[in-house]
């Protein structure tokens, strides 16, 4: 009788064993997984030329909208005439807040002659923080928005007696184009000042 009830008793402590173990599993977590965070999205569009990853890019824009003049001819660039070209910047395919520095190269190309200006159109205003760069910010809210920002950059060309042979050489040739080579910035704005 003493043997069965041994046996009893270590049969049930080996029951007692497994269902305390089972019970412990169920409250023990050993599941494995990778968190994944998605990356923002950075597409920003600039007069429809695709930049897909931050930093500067370089382009040349020679296409202008030339103001009517009574004293030149259509097709003909020359001192005393004056246009503008505009600068997009469509951030829709971004997650992030976006800071740009949009500098105008101007002065390597042509002289003190061929001047320019920079309007804003849309979105927030840029800061002139030297003579050829205008940085601004679009944010999280703007990109929501579906907003743009779009810059209406003026150029003129002075007549300066001091630059005849320049001139003649780009004005007398039909349809001939002035190339203004810009250089933008693009990084993820921080929350950093712009500084003039």
């Amino acid at each position: 009788m003493r043997k069965k009830l041994w046996a009893i008793s270590i049969l049930l402590f080996v029951v007692m064993v497994v269902v305390i173990y089972n019970s412990y599993g169920l409250f023990e977590n050993n599941a494995t997984a990778t968190e994944q965070n998605p990356v923002g999205g950075w597409t920003i569009n600039l007069n429809d030329i695709l930049i897909s990853e931050s930093g500067e890019t370089n382009i040349s824009i020679d296409e202008f909208v030339y103001e009517d003049s009574t004293t030149i001819n259509n097709g003909y660039i020359a001192p005393g005439r004056s246009g503008y070209f505009d600068l997009i910047l469509d951030p829709s395919g971004t997650d992030v807040a976006i800071r740009y520095d949009i500098t105008f190269n101007l002065d390597e190309l042509y002289g003190e002659n061929i001047t320019y200006s920079v309007d804003m159109l849309s979105g927030n205003s840029a800061t002139q923080v030297d003579d050829n760069t205008y940085s601004g910010i679009i944010t999280l809210d703007d990109i929501d928005a579906g907003e743009t920002i779009s810059l209406r950059v003026h150029v003129n060309w002075i007549n300066d007696e001091s630059f005849n042979d320049s001139d003649t050489e780009l004005g007398i040739v039909l349809n001939n184009k002035i190339s203004i080579p810009i250089n933008i910035k693009l990084i993820q704005y921080l929350g950093e000042e712009i500084n003039n």
